[in-house]
Parts: structure tokens; C-alpha cells; sequence
């Protein structure tokens, strides 16, 4: 009789243990996608004023929210919100020509054909996770190139003069 009365204890607290373990607990979703209202535009990258779109290339995009702020996924990953800064500080960088009928030059003025000179403007994008510096280029609304996407600093930006090989293209 002892010896059934101590199995149905042990049953009893096994059963309390594995109903406690199981419960479904609340989680929480953090999000960190932009909540701005609309301008009308996205951020103006020197004379060209981009869309408020989603631009892609691969698997990375921005959805421009407004001129300051857009979603960004990389690599498909979870999209965080960035607040854009575009400056009126502008670098000569190289963006790849694919006719290979560039008008860059190296130095000496010897000439580069496989890339465009263009004009860039110094950007900082700052949000969840961290601050990142970058040139953004535009030539018309529907795409912009950067010269990489992630510098710690405006210094990495500064030594960093191609654009990335294909542009973010509006969807």
C-alpha cells in the first residue's frame, strides 16, 4: 500500500511538472519598422528626389516611408526602420559602366571606361542596430546606387570610391 501511495506522489508531481513546462507563454514581438507619415517623397539625392517606394537589388531593399525615414531588409532578414540624413557633402566616385563607354579617369588622366564618374552625396543612416555612413548616387527616381551599405564611420565611407556593382531599382 506505501508503495502506491509514493507512485501516485511521483505520477502526480511528474504530471505538475510537465503541465507547468508546457504552458504557452506570452511573448513579445519587438518590431522595428518605421511608423512616419508620408511627404510625399523619399530623400532628395542631389537634383533627383527618390520615390516613396521600395527599391530592391537582391535581396536587400529600402521602403522609403518619407524623405527621412525607410525600412530596410537585408539579405531578406527582418526590416529595421532608418532615420536618412543626406548631406550636402559630395565625393567623385567610380560607378560601373557596363557598355564599358565610361567617362573615368585614373590617375594620370589615363581613361577608365569600364566606369562613370559620378557625383555622390555623404548619407548617415542611423536606427536599430547601429549608425552607418555611406555615399548615395542618383540619377533618376528610379534607382540609386551606394558605395556600400554598413561603414562604421564617415572615414571608411571616404576610402570606399565605387558605387556598389547594381543599383537599387524601385519596384
Amino acid at each position: 500500500m506505501k508503495n502506491i501511495i509514493i507512485r501516485i506522489i511521483i505520477s502526480i508531481v511528474v504530471i505538475l511538472v510537465i503541465s507547468a513546462c508546457s504552458k504557452d507563454e506570452e511573448s513579445t514581438t519587438i518590431t522595428y519598422t518605421c511608423t512616419g507619415s508620408s511627404s510625399g517623397s523619399g530623400p532628395t539625392i542631389g537634383g533627383v528626389t527618390l520615390k516613396e517606394a521600395t527599391y530592391t537589388q537582391g535581396t536587400n531593399s529600402f521602403t522609403f516611408v518619407n524623405s527621412t525615414s525607410a525600412n530596410h531588409v537585408y539579405q531578406g532578414q527582418t526590416p529595421f526602420c532608418y532615420t536618412i540624413d543626406v548631406t550636402s557633402t559630395t565625393a567623385s566616385m567610380y560607378k560601373t559602366n557596363s557598355a564599358n563607354t565610361g567617362n573615368a579617369t585614373i590617375a594620370g588622366g589615363q581613361a577608365y571606361p569600364a566606369y562613370d564618374n559620378v557625383t555622390a552625396y555623404y548619407t548617415i543612416m542611423t536606427g536599430h542596430p547601429a549608425t552607418y555612413h555611406m555615399y548615395i548616387y542618383a540619377d533618376t527616381d528610379s534607382s540609386f546606387y551606394l558605395n556600400a551599405w554598413g561603414h562604421s564611420s564617415k572615414s571608411a565611407a571616404d576610402s570606399d570610391i565605387y558605387m556598389t556593382g547594381s543599383a537599387y531599382t524601385k519596384q
